[in-house]
This record gives C-alpha cells, structure tokens and sequence, in this order.
C-alpha cells in the first residue's frame, strides 16, 4: 500500500494532488491544509472525478493522518505574485509557513521523502531539511526540472524541432544565476554546439518565460505540477532516472551546507546519486554565483 500527502491544497497543491491521483500513484492521499474546508472540498472533489474508475482514497486530515506516507509534498506558502520583483520577497513569510511543517514532519515515527515547492526553493529546502533532521538526500525542492522543460520549450521553437526531441537541463539556483548547461544540451541524440550571442539570446527568452506566464496569469501552474508529478513517478515507481533538484550538498561541486538544483538519479531513496557533471566557465560561474547567493540569504535568515 502507497501513500502519499499534499501540505497546501491552493492552485498548486490540488492541481498536484489531483494529478497524482488521476494517476493512480498511490493508493491512498490525504490532503492537509491550514483552511480545512479547502482540503475536505478538494478531497471531495478528487474522489467524485475518479469514481467510475479508481478505488483510490482522497481524504483530508492533519499531520497525523500523513503518518506512514512514502513521499510528502509541500506546496504551503505564500505564491510569487506579479508585483514581486523576485522569489526572494517571499523570504520571511514562508520562512515560518516551512519551519512549522517541519516541527510537524520531525514528529513522524517512518521518514517520507519530501518534496519542497514553496519559494525561494533552495532556500526552503535547506530549512525543510534542516528542521526536520531528515536524510538530505530524502528532502527534495522542486524546481530545475521545471526550469529545464522551459529550456526544453525554448529551444524546441527557436530550432522547429519537437520538444520531445530536445534534451536539456537547467541546474544552480531556481532564480536569476540559473544555469542552462549549454555543454550538455542535445538534439534528435546529436549535441549542440552555440556561440555566445545564441547562449545570450536563449538565457534571456528562458528568463522571461516564467515572467510571462506570471503576469498574464497570475501563476505558474499546470507546469510545475507535471514536473512535480514527474518526480514522484521516478520516486514510487524506484526509475533511477536523471532529474534535477534542489538537494543539501556536503561536498559535491565543493560545495556545504546549501541546497541547489543539481542533476541526480532519482528513486526510491530519493537521491540516490549526486551526479556532479562537468561544467564550462560560463557556467560554472552562474552556478557558483548562484551558491553564494542562496548561502548568503540563508546565513541572514537563520541568525535572525
């Protein structure tokens, strides 16, 4: 019997939590918000969508219900809004939203595989992990795979080609030192090759994807759910597959005591390995521009 938990059932969380149950992931979710009647209307809702064909049980409860489940993910907090100039204004509020899930997460007697959305990401992550205590390498943020399938966007409709067709990642931190591991990017198998105009171009039109979507709508959605998604079917499923998160590092890339996307095999475990690929000037200068920005906010906010 699998069991999964949504902490936050906003946009993101139930569109989440209704994904994983359209799916049929697990056999049994349970959905946990600080507004109970949200959590027992999506609840509802979920289970009367799939009741012609899935015996799945959607319920919701509090942190004791979530005993027991194999993955945990958290969406609680405050949402980047269209007059945030960055993530990083979301700071203090959810610095305190994710400090309370984990004294509630510490408690648990099994150890979940949790995985963190609420922003700034890394910075959320580090103090998931950290106020939790749990294995690093169980405490998971969500968001290079979501910058890197807007790469995959990007460059599929500046070269005609199918999305499908384009391998590509986006590691460092989910904000401005984001780094597109041009050395790494691949069409149809065969790798590409750009000059720094084509590199400056594509940086640019990556930034202002997310921007976009923001201020037409408000949020981004439906995309960070499917990578969510995608991650927990690596997870539950034990695929070993190549994913980037946000993971505490100790040592990999020469690098302690920060959480940063990094490309790793996910599983069962979670972060089964901490692949450190071999990264070009350019971007090994974004991605240590990244670290000691996301090591500076930290060092800030936990002395305070």
């Amino acid at each position: 019997m699998s069991k999964a938990t949504v902490i936050g059932v906003g946009n993101l969380g139930s569109c989440i939590a209704y994904q994983v149950a359209n799916l049929g992931l697990v056999d049994e979710l349970i959905l946990v918000d600080i507004y109970r009647d949200l959590a027992e209307g999506n609840a509802a809702d979920i289970e009367q969508a799939l009741a012609f064909r899935s015996h799945l049980r959607v319920r919701s409860g509090d942190y004791k219900d979530a005993e027991g489940s194999d993955v945990i993910v958290v969406t609680a907090g405050k949402p980047r809004t269209p007059e945030m100039k960055s993530r990083i204004e979301l700071l203090e509020v959810n610095k305190k939203i994710i400090q309370q899930v984990a004294s509630n997460l510490k408690k648990m007697k099994n150890e979940p595989i949790v995985v963190t959305l609420t922003n700034p990401v890394d910075i959320m992550n580090f103090l998931m992990c950290k106020d939790t205590g749990f294995d690093r390498r169980r405490v998971l943020g969500s968001a290079g795979m979501l910058d890197s399938s807007r790469l995959r966007t990007v460059l599929s409709k500046r070269y005609s080609v199918s999305v499908l067709d384009v391998e590509a990642y986006v590691i460092g931190e989910h904000g401005d030192s984001q780094v597109p591991v041009f050395s790494q990017i691949r069409k149809k198998g065969k790798r590409m090759v750009f000059n720094e105009s084509e590199r400056a171009e594509i940086i640019e039109e990556l930034s202002k994807s997310a921007e976009d979507v923001i201020n037409k709508k408000g949020a981004t959605i439906f995309a960070p759910t499917s990578n969510t998604v995608d991650m927990l079917q690596m997870i539950l499923g034990d695929e070993k597959r190549t994913a980037v998160c946000s993971v505490v590092l100790e040592g990999e890339y020469g690098l302690k005591d920060v959480s940063i996307g990094v490309p790793i095999v996910l599983g069962r475990k979670g972060a089964e390995r901490i692949l450190e690929w071999e990264l070009d000037d350019e971007e090994r200068q974004s991605f240590y521009k990244g670290a000691k920005y996301i090591k500076k906010m930290l060092n800030e906010i936990i002395s305070s």
